[in-house]
């Protein structure tokens, strides 16, 4: 009998959920909507997440005789996860190198507009393009940011994922 592993349950479905998110960033991009860092699209990507996560749990669930501990949970989320966000950091590095080399600085320019109609006062007197050369080198921030958030949160929502599905047999 073939011995049931998390590893394998996190290897495919973070994959399958990770090329989901990546359709939805190549979708925003056709749509030049993806400078836009709504609500709407935070959700829109938490939800593809957690979707992956709670799927790839109840696979397991099913494949293990219907038993899942708490821990199997959190093992499972976290490392759909992590899967999630190496894609996720992949797709960024060519999306900013590669598909569009001029995207930081349209975002530090969009940082720049609204940073001054909110808080003029926080720019101290700094035109744009003193902003962009002050901000550029912190820019690589962006793949341990989204590598830590993606984790924190697939954590945070396996853990409470568990406390629903466990099996108190398990």
């Amino acid at each position: 009998m073939e011995e049931i592993t998390t590893k394998k349950y996190m290897l495919e479905y973070g994959t399958w959920t990770g090329i989901i998110l990546v359709c939805f960033s190549i979708m925003l991009f056709f749509l030049e909507a993806h400078y836009e860092n709504s609500t709407s699209t935070q959700i829109i990507n938490a939800l593809i997440q957690f979707s992956g996560i709670t799927i790839a749990c109840l696979a397991y669930k099913k494949a293990n005789s219907s038993k899942i501990s708490w821990g199997e949970t959190r093992k499972i989320g976290s490392g759909v996860s992590l899967i999630i966000a190496i894609i996720a950091v992949i797709y960024t590095y060519l999306l900013i190198n590669v598909i569009e080399p001029g995207y930081m600085d349209k975002v530090l320019e969009i940082s720049y507009y609204e940073t001054l109609e909110k808080y003029p006062e926080a720019l101290a007197n700094m035109d744009l393009n003193q902003y962009i050369e002050t901000a550029k080198p912190y820019t690589w921030f962006t793949y341990p940011a989204i590598l830590f958030m993606t984790i924190l949160f697939g954590f945070i929502y396996s853990l409470i994922l568990g406390f629903f599905i466990k099996t108190n047999n398990a």
